[in-house]
């Protein structure tokens, strides 16, 4: 029988369930029991291709002794995974939405960002995440420094991805204007430049490119775009960030198509990599002179 498709709502439920188990130190074999099923129908469910009935949900659950916010969450994804038609779009409104977007970086085997007015998350030194993070908040409510360090180690933890044994092929278009905004101040700004030239420098994965200013046909304009691409098993996916919530995915394949195809012309009309590392050191010389 045909596996059903692996549908945005029914991997991130796997993923939540696999990562609830491990927490819990249960084997697939145990939580498959507890459900009566096969552990290959549970390998299926934590790789997305199959979702489960909320009696099924609440049984694992138990077993893995989850909070109850944390019940309350998985409830509502699988939900949505038992949706028979998946929307053209999915916004992930749900709590722990961020660290979904890191699941779907880490299966990846090959990340696209093109990200305008800032540093890509996954390049951001740990002072520049802190200012970001400080401003986002006190733009909607009074910060809080607790959670915001809780937010500062999640990216961090999210920038694993770059020292993993067999990482995936990441490339960042950055937008002439992320090197130029300061972000509290103009020395965390030298020193992030500085941190992506390293970067640049140790991890041959890693390609970047700057868009100037001065391209006069961005075909991304207006907003930031990441593209998470699989092994064929799964459909490719695109993930452009809110203000609020998680952030919208999208997995129709002739929208993917077109968000790569802006993504190529965007690469084709941006400096090319040796350029951008010339540009963004010279930029980070001008730092220096600054007041």
């Amino acid at each position: 029988m045909a596996h059903s498709r692996p549908t945005i709502q029914r991997r991130q439920l796997g993923a939540e369930l696999r990562r609830l188990r491990e927490a819990a130190n249960k084997s697939q074999k145990e939580a498959a029991e507890v459900i009566e099923c096969d552990s290959s129908l549970l390998s299926r469910t934590e790789r997305g291709e199959r979702s489960l009935k909320i009696v099924e949900l609440n049984a694992l659950l138990e077993l893995y002794e989850a909070p109850a916010a944390k019940r309350e969450e998985i409830i509502q994804l699988g939900q949505l995974a038992r949706q028979r038609q998946s929307r053209r779009m999915f916004s992930d409104a749900l709590p722990g939405a961020f660290r979904r977007v890191s699941d779907h970086e880490r299966e990846a085997r090959e990340i696209q960002y093109s990200e305008p007015d800032l540093i890509p998350g996954l390049l951001q030194t740990e002072d520049y995440i802190r200012a970001l993070m400080h401003a986002g908040r006190s733009a909607v409510s009074e910060a809080d420094p607790d959670e915001i360090e809780t937010h500062v180690q999640f990216r961090l933890e999210r920038q694993e991805l770059l020292t993993m044994s067999h990482p995936p092929v990441m490339w960042f278009v950055i937008g002439e204007a992320a090197l130029r905004r300061p972000v509290r101040s103009r020395s965390i700004l030298r020193e992030q430049l500085l941190y992506l030239l390293k970067i640049i420098d140790e991890h041959q994965n890693v390609i970047t490119q700057v868009a100037p200013l001065s391209i006069p046909d961005h075909p991304l304009l207006g907003g930031s775009i990441g593209i998470f691409r699989f092994d064929g098993t799964v459909p490719d996916i695109a993930h452009q960030s809110t203000f609020i919530g998680g952030g919208v995915y999208i997995d129709d394949e002739q929208d993917i198509a077109e968000c790569t195809h802006a993504f190529d012309r965007l690469r084709a009309v941006a400096l090319g990599p040796e350029d951008s590392r010339a540009f963004i050191a010279k930029r980070a010389k001008e730092l220096d002179h600054e007041h």
